[in-house]
């Protein structure tokens, strides 16, 4: 009785449960496309009831009103949702960077992170996909310790320069290999790529993956994967995005109108003494009739950054991808459209873009094919990073206030000023406008990328792989100079010209291996042989014709052939050269009960770059890892510390020569023609050193990485050493030998330092993140030995031992004498002596600091709640200085017919003054004064975005996902800089296009 009692009762009790079971249903997206996601599994928490979703994301099972789902996916980030009363209960899984980057990618292969035993920074694409600029390597500002990425101009579409942990070469390159799903890709030729394509930016830092690169990889390699297909039905996005750029504002002021006429006045020169009340000796003896032209000039006040530059450049952007298939084939194609102007007149990109990436699968055959072609037409300002007044950015500051460009509709410029009543001044300005409106420099670029990447199981434990490649681009660059202007009467013939030039580039990679991989008894093996070649072609011509005729605008058609008779004889040049790499590769790792990690690489190069005896070298590294985590003594803290893993790494790679005809073949003794009496010959043209050889770079790493509180906190700290031999340097010669100077290997520079990443979680609910990062690098560079000598100079700076590259080196300046308003300087001995004893040879020339910077780093601030995601980025660069030529020649009395900065209104004017302005008699000279620090912090961007609930989506049955979104780049800049920007890539400013400021709001569509 007492059984079917209990009986009884444990059937009563299941009766609520029974009674609260309901059957929930729903479907799984993804956060990133609004894609349906298969595969998910999704339980009731507490339980091992559950199930997954469809190839549709669609989902059902019975469960408790009282319980939880939980909603989990391999790269996602789990959810949690509480039943209630629903019984649909849709969900959006968000790709989780933590275990995306759990795994990192070379050229060669794809590691698990916690058996590579190397320093890298990854680069989610979902950084990368919506930033409004037109190369990716911009994109990298900020976001990678050790990594320096700085704008050389602010053109749409120009390549920035890109350093990793410090300069390792005097006269070598210093930038990374880029490899792009497994090929090869040509350094500063991104503008034709579309980021949004890229999944993952892997950057390596040490030598446990840069040597795997040999004697390309001293300099670091960044390694892009491009987005792939899933699984499942047929997924549509598209995206749209608008806006505009607007130039920032220098941190110096050019005189207006009044500012100039009295300082003219006070300087008794010019219109404004000319004309001045105060001189009794004008050619107009009428002081009404004077005061009246002033009054007039007054009224023209001219701002010519206004109308050289643009108020708001216009920026658009558009784009589909369709990607699906099953789980045998996969793909994944976009489509895009990227349109954006220059704030300065006449520069601008528009670009086309397309990609299309397919996976394919058999029993033991796998394989990848993908292919990418960009087009680009890129509009470009002239002699930019120059004082001339071809260039916009000189012109918009040495144009004068009381210039007026039109006068009854028409330009004036110096050719037909006369006609205007006479010439007050230059016309700079109104001369740079009328060759701005009547030139053009034109550059159309095509680009193609295509990969196929093969790989078949022999054995269970042994599979062969391929990859082919080729990169190819091409150049179409012209000039041209319309016969009827101004402009054009100056050129050769006085009938305008026409430029063409023609440059292209091909490269082929191909490598093929045999790869090993057994996991057994605690003990993780994998090797890899492999055989690569590489091989490059570059040719080049350009033509400049004269005497054009004006029906032929734009086009070669309209050159007059040359003769002796007419004077339009054409310029003509170009030429072509190839390269050609071998390589033998060595990849091993072995793991022991996932504790214990050793990484080997051995690679052998041989390069046609190179002279025989130097041909073939050798290159190495080795990598141990430590798992501490998982050793039976760190039991009680895993409950807090998810991961804690040492690493450390040694080996040697080189530095690639500079791909140019020189560069490439530097050790060979070359020729060029010429002619003598009428007759070809040729003459020498560089002496050649047959022992020349690459910089070798040996590289220590140590480092380890933490993450806590289940991964809410990680944090990646790196220390190196890294010191390149055998520099390339340029050996003075004496001229009795007919030449300069000859290319030597000699001396030695070292990069020291650490590199930090800190990121975290700070609040996370189920509803709500509020996350933050920093990045940060310390990089101490010094030349450590130059071989025979200890220093020699290279245009303003100082290569020395002991000294950092890039030091600037310039006579030391003593201030302005208050008696005589002249400069004062510093002799040898420390003494001051005055501007009249001026002499570089003989006075104390001094270093002032370096333009690479020492410290260099980022951080971002983000939340997520529900839909809406907010998230601001910084970055900074500290410690370090550039020669300011802005200034020096803004502040100059020998440019005082242009315009002049509102520095001079300070000058030193009687004595006894005390300024750092010297009096307008005082010459300007090269010194210290123009040597400034260009530390930075700036506000890079910001970008709000608001997801559209799922709910509201389900009602249209069109769209699984609707974005809007706004963003701001480049929105602050803190400097104490007086230029135009201080993140430049060299050490000189001059007149050079500044980043502008952009706005875009845009609206992406998931079908």
């Amino acid at each position: 009785m007492k059984q079917v009692l209990s009986l009884w009762l444990a059937m009563m009790a299941c009766i609520p449960a029974i009674a609260q079971d309901r059957s929930i249903s729903g479907r799984v997206t993804d956060g990133l496309g609004g894609t349906p996601l298969p595969g998910v599994t999704v339980t009731i928490k507490g339980t091992s009831r559950g199930t997954v979703t469809n190839s549709d994301g669609d989902y059902q099972l019975t469960a408790p009103a009282n319980g939880t789902l939980v909603f989990s996916f391999v790269g996602y980030t789990p959810r949690e949702v509480a039943i209630g009363n629903q019984s649909t209960i849709n969900m959006t899984l968000s790709a989780d960077e933590k275990q995306l980057s759990e795994y990192v990618v070379s050229g060669y292969g794809a590691t698990q992170r916690s058996k590579f035993t190397g320093s890298v920074g990854t680069v989610s694409g979902e950084k990368l996909k919506d930033v409004p600029a037109a190369t990716f390597d911009q994109m990298l500002q900020g976001r990678v310790a050790g990594l320096y990425s700085t704008s050389g101009s602010g053109q749409p579409g120009t390549a920035n320069r890109v350093v990793i942990r410090g300069p390792g070469s005097i006269s070598g390159t210093t930038a990374p290999l880029y490899i792009i799903d497994g090929i090869a890709l040509e350094g500063g030729e991104f503008a034709t790529l579309n980021a949004a394509d890229f999944e993952t930016v892997n950057v390596y830092k040490d030598a446990t993956a840069t040597a795997l690169y040999g004697s390309r990889g001293a300099n670091g390699v960044i390694v892009i994967t491009t987005r792939r297909g899933k699984a499942g039905k047929l997924r549509l996005g598209a995206k749209t995005q608008y806006g505009w750029s607007e130039r920032t504002r220098p941190k110096f002021d050019i005189m207006n109108i009044d500012q100039r006429l009295q300082f003219e006045e006070e300087e008794e020169f010019g219109v404004g003494w000319e004309f001045s009340p105060k001189n009794d000796a004008s050619s107009e003896p009428d002081k009404a009739v004077r005061a009246k032209i002033l009054d007039s000039l007054r009224n023209i006040n001219t701002d010519w950054s206004k109308i050289f530059l643009r108020d708001r450049a216009k920026f658009q952007e558009h784009e589909v991808n369709l990607s699906g298939g099953n789980e045998n084939t996969r793909f994944y194609t976009s489509l895009n459209y990227f349109n954006q102007e220059g704030i300065a007149l006449r520069s601008g990109l528009t670009r086309y873009s397309f990609r299309s990436n397919v996976d394919f699968k058999g029993d033991r055959f796998t394989g990848a094919v993908n292919a990418a072609v960009g087009y680009s037409e890129v509009s470009g300002i002239e002699n930019e990073n120059s004082s001339s007044v071809v260039n916009t950015f000189a012109a918009a500051y040495y144009g004068l206030p009381y210039e007026a460009p039109y006068i009854n509709g028409v330009l004036v410029h110096s050719g037909n000023a006369d006609r205007f009543g006479g010439v007050y001044d230059l016309r700079e300005g109104s001369d740079a406008l009328e060759r701005t409106l009547n030139t053009t420099n034109q550059t159309n670029k095509l680009k193609g990328t295509l990969s196929m990447n093969l790989r078949y199981d022999l054995l269970k434990n042994l599979y062969a792989r391929t990859t082919m490649g080729m990169d190819y681009r091409q150049h179409d660059l012209s000039r041209y100079i319309n016969p009827d202007s101004y402009t054009g009467s100056q050129q050769t013939g006085r009938q305008g010209s026409y430029q063409q030039g023609f440059d292209k580039y091909w490269q082929f990679t191909g490598n093929y291996g045999l790869t090993f991989h057994e996991n057994k008894n605690k003990h993780d093996y994998e090797a890899s042989l492999i055989y690569e070649f590489i091989r490059t072609k570059s040719s080049n011509s350009t033509m400049t014709g004269y005497g054009i005729n004006g029906l032929f605008p734009e086009t070669p058609a309209g050159i007059t052939p040359g003769n002796s008779t007419n004077g339009f004889i054409p310029v003509l040049g170009g030429g072509k050269f190839g390269t050609g790499l071998a390589s033998f590769i060595f990849m091993g790792r072995y793991s022991y009960a996932d504790k214990y990690t050793l990484n080997l690489a051995f690679r052998r190069d041989g390069s046609s770059t190179v002279p025989k005896d130097n041909r073939w070298h050798n290159f190495w590294s080795v990598g141990a890892g430590w798992d501490v985590l998982k050793e039976d003594f760190m039991f009680n803290a895993t409950e807090k510390l998810d991961v804690l893993r040492l690493r450390a790494s040694y080996g040697v790679s080189a530095t690639p020569f500079a791909f140019t005809s020189t560069g490439a073949f530097g050790y060979m003794a070359t020729y060029s023609p010429t002619r003598y009496a009428g007759a070809a010959g040729v003459v020498p043209a560089a002496i050649g050193n047959p022992n020349y050889d690459w910089e070798y770079t040996k590289q220590f790493n140590v480092g380890f990485d933490v993450s806590a509180f289940k991964k809410r906190i990680s944090l990646s700290f790196d220390w190196y050493n890294r010191v390149t031999d055998n520099l390339f340097v340029d050996e003075q010669l004496s001229r009795t030998t007919g030449f300069s100077v000859r290319r030597i290997n000699a001396g030695s520079v070292r990069n020291r330092g650490i590199d930090v990443d800190l990121s975290g979680d700070i609040v996370r609910t189920r509803n709500f993140t509020l996350y933050a990062g920093a990045n940060f690098n310390y990089n101490k560079n010094e030349v450590t030995n130059l071989g025979a000598v200890n220093e020699f100079e290279q245009g303003t700076s100082i290569i020395r031992v002991g000294l950092p590259l890039g030091s600037h080196y310039m006579v030391k300046w003593a201030g302005v004498n208050p008696e005589t308003g002249r400069s004062q300087y510093y002799d040898r001995e420390g003494k001051i002596v005055p501007n009249a004893q001026y002499n570089a040879s003989t006075m104390s020339v001094a270093e002032f600091g370096t333009f690479n910077p020492p410290f260099t780093g980022g951080f971002h601030l983000g939340a997520r709640w529900k839909g809406l995601s907010v998230e601001a980025l910084f970055s900074f660069a500290q410690g370090f200085k550039r020669f300011n030529n802005e200034d020096f020649f803004n502040v100059n009395p020998s440019f005082a017919t242009s315009n002049q900065g509102t520095d001079w209104l300070r000058r030193w004017r009687k004595p006894g003054d005390i300024t750092d302005v010297p009096s307008t008699s005082d010459p300007r000279r090269f010194n210290s004064k123009d040597i400034q620090d260009a530390s930075y912090l700036r506000f890079r961007n910001l970008n709000m975005s608001y997801d559209l609930p799922a709910s509201l989506l389900e009602r249209t049955r069109i769209f699984s996902k609707i974005q809007v979104y706004v963003q701001a780049q480049n929105i602050l800049t803190i400097t104490s800089w007086k230029g135009f920007d201080p993140e430049d890539n060299n050490n000189i400013s001059l007149f050079e296009y500044p980043a502008a400021r952009t706005y875009t709001a845009g609206l992406r569509l998931n079908f």
